[in-house]
């Protein structure tokens, strides 16, 4: 009879997903740079093409209408593709994890073919975020479903699941666990907090004539991108480590 598998606490759950990170770059951080980079280069060049010609006229202060929605839609996207990166991470860390590491092809295209179920459920949970945040209440709530919900992505790439029905699954999965994946959430957080702040500093960079200032936020714009590789992949890592832990204890 094999030996029950035990929970991991909080700092294993994030020392696992670190050495994921640093010792099997291929398989944890490719599948997210593979997505993340190209789309980083795409819209700093549409941005910058827009700004250089048809936009020309409008200051980078961010006031003017039609630059706003330019960078609403182009933001939009970047929104979709990171949860793309993020979902082609979950399956190549769990194939990883299993001891059954695939190509990178292998991760990548569960992720583009889920495509439109990974925009349902980012929309899903944006909209329950914004009408929690409109209430006192709500923003009291909102701490809690985060932490209920944060094994729907894993549940929908690996499961293979509806978006609705990985949220089902994360809020029964993290039952009983809700303390331990609030200290892997904080955790978490407290690695991110450096690198999240040099990102944003990068910004004060932009600087110049006004064709300086386009190249430089365009150039910005891509090495944020690329920063944010080893983030996304730290977070995929985190929760697929709970996730997985979380269904070979109860398998027993």
């Amino acid at each position: 009879m094999a030996p029950a598998v035990g929970l991991l606490p909080a700092r294993r759950v994030i020392a696992t997903a670190w050495d994921l990170v640093t010792s099997r770059p291929k398989e944890v951080l490719l599948p997210v740079a593979a997505v993340e980079v190209p789309v980083a280069i795409v819209a700093a060049l549409i941005i910058a093409g827009a700004l250089s010609t048809v936009l020309r006229d409008v200051a980078l202060d961010g006031q003017d209408r039609t630059y706003l929605a330019l960078l609403l839609i182009v933001g939009a996207g970047q929104a979709l593709f990171a949860q793309v990166a993020h979902g082609a991470a979950i399956v190549s860390i769990a194939a990883v994890l299993r001891g059954k590491p695939v190509p990178l092809a292998g991760a990548l295209d569960p992720a583009f073919t889920r495509m439109g179920g990974l925009l349902a459920l980012l929309v899903i949970l944006v909209t329950i975020s914004v009408l929690l945040a409109l209430t006192i209440i709500g923003l009291v709530l909102l701490p809690y479903l985060v932490v209920r919900l944060a094994l729907a992505h894993q549940a929908f790439m690996l499961e293979g699941r509806s978006p609705f029905a990985a949220l089902g699954r994360s809020w029964a999965l993290m039952r009983g666990h809700m303390l331990r994946m609030l200290g892997v959430i904080l955790l978490t957080f407290l690695i991110f907090l450096g690198p999240a702040i040099l990102i944003s500093a990068l910004d004060g960079l932009v600087a110049g004539s006004r064709g300086a200032q386009v190249a430089v936020q365009a150039l910005v714009s891509v090495v944020q991108g690329v920063l944010a590789v080893p983030l996304v992949a730290l977070a995929a890592a985190t929760t697929t480590v709970f996730y997985l832990n979380l269904e070979d204890t109860q398998r027993g």
